[in-house]
C-alpha cells in the first residue's frame, strides 16, 4: 500500500479554496504543477482581501502590502510567507514578471469599493482584469506564448469568470454586496433587495437566464479559438468544461441563481477528466 503524496502549501490552499482550479491544475506534466498551485494561492490570497477585513481601509493596507511584497521580490527580496517564497521561485523561472502579478492585486481595489458594476462592460473590465488576466498567466507557466494564444486563454478566463459572479450571487448576498451590471437589473425590474433576500421571482430568474446565455455565448466563443492554445496548455482553459457544467445545472434548476443544484453543484469531474485526458475543453 503507496501512501498518498503529500500536497504543498499552496497545493493544499488552493484545494481547500478554489476547487475548481485545483482539480483543473492536476492535468499539466507534472513538473508544471506545482507553478500552477502558486500562481492560483497566490490569487486566492489577494481575491479574499474583501472577505477578510472588516474595513475597508484594512482592504487597501492589506493590497499594499501584497504590492510592497511584489517591489521587493523585484529586487531579489524575499518575504518569508508561505506563498512568497514559492512565488519568488516562480519568478525565477522568467515566465511571469512583477508586472504581471501586480495587474492580479490592481484588479480586487474593485471589490474595496462595495458598488456595483453600472453596465457589462463594467462587470466585464473587472472579470478580465481577474480570471481573465489569471488565466493567461496559468497559459504562459504552461508554455503558451504569443497574442494568439494568451486571446484564446483569455476568452476562456472570462467565460468562466461569468460564470462564477453568478454563482457566488448568495455568497456576495449575504455580505449585501452586487456584482451583477446596475443596467440589467433595472432593465428586469429586479431590486437590491430581491438579491439580498434571495427571492424567487420571476424578475430574478429572467436576469439570470439573460446571463446565461450571455456565458454560454463566451464558452462557444472560447472554444472557437482553443486551436491557438498549444495542448500543454490547455489546462489554463479547462475551467470552463466545469463553468459549463453548472450552466447545465442552473438551466435544469429553472435559471434560479439560489437554488442548492446551482450554487452548490460539484465539479463535474467525469467530464473534466475526459477533456483534460484528451487535452480539449
Amino acid at each position: 500500500m503507496t501512501d498518498t503524496p503529500k500536497l504543498s502549501y499552496c497545493a493544499d490552499y488552493v484545494r481547500r479554496n478554489d476547487r475548481d482550479r485545483f482539480l483543473c491544475a492536476l492535468f499539466p506534466a507534472p513538473e508544471k504543477r506545482e507553478n500552477l498551485f502558486t500562481l492560483y494561492a497566490f490569487n486566492q490570497e489577494v481575491s479574499k482581501t474583501r472577505e477578510m477585513v472588516s474595513d475597508v481601509i484594512l482592504g487597501h493596507i492589506r493590497l499594499q502590502w501584497w504590492r510592497d511584497t511584489l517591489s521587493e521580490l523585484a529586487k531579489g527580496e524575499i518575504r518569508k510567507h508561505e506563498v512568497v517564497e514559492p512565488l519568488a521561485e516562480v519568478l525565477q523561472t522568467g515566465l511571469l514578471s512583477v508586472s504581471d502579478l501586480e495587474t492580479v492585486v490592481a484588479a480586487r481595489e474593485f471589490d474595496l469599493e462595495d458598488r456595483q458594476p453600472t453596465n457589462q462592460t463594467e462587470l466585464d473590465q473587472y472579470i478580465d482584469q481577474t480570471s481573465g488576466q489569471l488565466s493567461v498567466l496559468a497559459a504562459r507557466l504552461l508554455g503558451a506564448a504569443g497574442e494568439e494564444a494568451e486571446h484564446a486563454a483569455r476568452l476562456a478566463g472570462n467565460a468562466y469568470g461569468l460564470v462564477g459572479v453568478m454563482r457566488a450571487m448568495v455568497f456576495h448576498g449575504r455580505a449585501k454586496r452586487l456584482y451583477l451590471p446596475k443596467d440589467r437589473m433595472d432593465h428586469h425590474g429586479v431590486g437590491q433587495s430581491d438579491i439580498f433576500e434571495f427571492r424567487k421571482k420571476d424578475e430574478v430568474r429572467a436576469l439570470t437566464r439573460e446571463l446565461a446565455e450571455l456565458a454560454n455565448q463566451r464558452i462557444s466563443e472560447a472554444r472557437k479559438h482553443r486551436k491557438a492554445l498549444p495542448k500543454s496548455a490547455h489546462s489554463a482553459a479547462l475551467p470552463i468544461v466545469l463553468a459549463d457544467g453548472y450552466l447545465r445545472k442552473l438551466a435544469k434548476a429553472g435559471f434560479d441563481p439560489f437554488s442548492a443544484e446551482f450554487g452548490l453543484a460539484r465539479p463535474a469531474s467525469l467530464r473534466l477528466t475526459l477533456n483534460g485526458l484528451f487535452k480539449r475543453y
